[in-house]
């Protein structure tokens, strides 16, 4: 079996977090014993709503919890990793907003398969959001401060995987509770966005 590597950020056109992602040193995951790669894809649309009030376009922090009542995050991600392999193991990471207020009330995060086509310029509304549908994936979260917080989506994967044409991406999704919510960066502004882990065999 060949060892894991982290491809070259400009090969197909990924994404990729090399040294800043901890490429050199990865993090090894049960299935890592399977796969004889792993790639960490950024993603190609982003777009966050709420309940509470309406989007005016993609901001440096999503916040989840807190007053803004039920929010959703909606990612796509490039699909190039199908011609590197078959996965075995895949997380979505969220990285924290630094400085952001933190909440000791736990919050739970689900992230769910998007069943239909979207575009981010489209999601003004919590009515504008698309359909979710199974399998999903959930985490609590209870650190304060607020750490990284990963989510195993393999499931997801697997389904996008064997089914190319109904891969519209990963939705992450929570409701209200009290306190201030918790921040994780979107990418702008000097922030980490959120990224997928793909391991490959």
């Amino acid at each position: 079996m060949s060892s894991r590597r982290c491809r070259s950020g400009a090969l197909l056109g990924l994404a990729l977090a090399l040294a800043a992602d901890g490429c050199s040193q990865p993090r090894r995951e049960p299935g890592a014993a399977l796969a004889r790669e792993r790639l960490v894809s950024l993603p190609s649309s982003i777009a966050h709503v709420s309940s509470a009030r309406s989007s005016a376009g993609l901001s440096a922090d999503i916040r989840f919890g807190g007053p803004l009542g039920r929010s959703a995050l909606y990612l796509k991600f490039p699909g190039e990793w199908r011609t590197q392999g078959i996965p075995v193991q895949a997380f979505l990471t969220l990285s924290p907003r630094e400085a952001s207020p933190s909440s000791d009330v736990p919050l739970t995060l689900e992230a769910w398969r998007i069943s239909a086509d979207w575009r981010p310029q489209a999601l003004q509304h919590w009515s504008d959001k698309p359909s979710l549908a199974p399998p999903y994936a959930r985490v609590k979260v209870t650190s304060s401060p607020i750490r990284e917080v990963r989510i195993d989506v393999t499931e997801l994967v697997l389904f996008a995987a064997r089914n190319p044409e109904r891969d519209f991406g990963i939705a992450v999704i929570a409701s209200g509770n009290e306190g201030p919510g918790e921040s994780f960066s979107t990418g702008l502004a000097g922030g980490r966005a959120p990224r997928l882990e793909l391991y490959l065999r």
